[in-house]
């Protein structure tokens, strides 16, 4: 049986940048929902501080991971990395070899850790109503 696929990085705000990064979380958000239509979760998460934030996917398989990382490095990747210092991604599922290129290749430009967990031991998603 195969699950969903979910994307989780984990980020620091950059000294200063909190306020840029709030915009860019809120204009990605409005890009994400009017350009994906087919991802079934996107939030993103901080602490309380604000020092410390996580952005959450749910895909419902491969092919809408290979979308969003296509617009992400078009229209997100350069203001996010400016207002942030990512530290971690973290894929559950089976990814494409596209995106794991894609995703290795940012590993490497930034050092990013990036963890993929493919197997899908069970488990079940309820859609909820609209």
């Amino acid at each position: 049986m195969s699950g969903p696929l979910i994307f989780i990085s984990y980020s620091k705000v950059k000294p200063g940048k909190l306020a840029e990064y709030q915009e860019h979380c809120q204009q990605a958000t409005e890009l994400v929902e009017s350009n994906e239509p087919r991802i079934i979760a996107f939030n993103s998460y901080a602490s309380s501080d604000g020092a410390d934030v996580s952005t959450v996917q749910i895909h419902p398989d491969a092919e809408s991971l290979n979308t969003h990382l296509k617009l992400f490095v078009e229209k997100l990747q350069a203001r996010a990395f400016e207002a942030l210092d990512s530290s971690e991604v973290n894929v559950y599922g089976e990814p494409s070899e596209s995106a794991r290129q894609q995703l290795e290749q940012m590993a490497g430009m930034t050092g990013i850790r990036v963890r993929i967990l493919p197997v899908h031991q069970g488990g079940f998603l309820r859609p909820q109503p609209l």
